[in-house]
């Protein structure tokens, strides 16, 4: 018995088809960068400067907080943050991370110009500032420690042990 061109094709798509399921088990998809400590640690160090500037901010007399007074650490901690949306960009797979720095760059940038501008900052503004810093900062360090679940708790597939 000869094999027809048609039956020889269809082993051959069976045999690609079964490969090609073998080689796919074998393979993982990856969502999300790995968790990376030093990152993690920087987020930690640069949410602890933002909110002792806030702290230092708020224990100032009002009449105290001309912009003159804490300009120059409003440039350090912006090094900071800018560093820290470098750090999280240049990692592959790092969307979520690189946007919650962005958010904290955006958000230090206006009310630093705000400041500036207005040559003052109130409790009224002072107080619900550093708490959303705070959360955001927060955020960015659950999203670090998100990435350093086990492969069995990242995969939703899989049963618990």
């Amino acid at each position: 018995m000869h094999a027809t061109p048609s039956t020889f094709r269809h082993w051959m798509r069976c045999i690609l088809a079964l490969a090609l399921a073998l080689a796919a088990a074998g393979c993982s998809v990856k969502w999300v960068a790995d968790y990376d400590d030093a990152t993690f640690e920087e987020i930690l160090r640069v949410g602890k400067k933002v909110d002792r500037f806030y702290g230092d901010l708020l224990e100032a007399d009002a009449s105290g907080r001309a912009y003159a007074r804490f300009g120059s650490r409003y440039v350090e901690l912006e090094t900071d943050i800018r560093s820290l949306v470098t750090r999280n960009s240049a990692r592959a797979l790092n969307e979520e991370s690189t946007r919650i720095s962005e958010i904290i760059l955006t958000l230090w940038v206006k009310y630093k110009d705000r400041h500036k501008q207005a040559g003052a900052y109130t409790d009224g503004n002072a107080r619900p500032d550093r708490n959303r810093f705070v959360r955001l900062f927060a955020a960015a360090a659950s999203a670090e420690t998100a990435k350093k679940l086990s492969a069995d708790d990242r995969n939703v597939d899989q049963d618990s042990k």
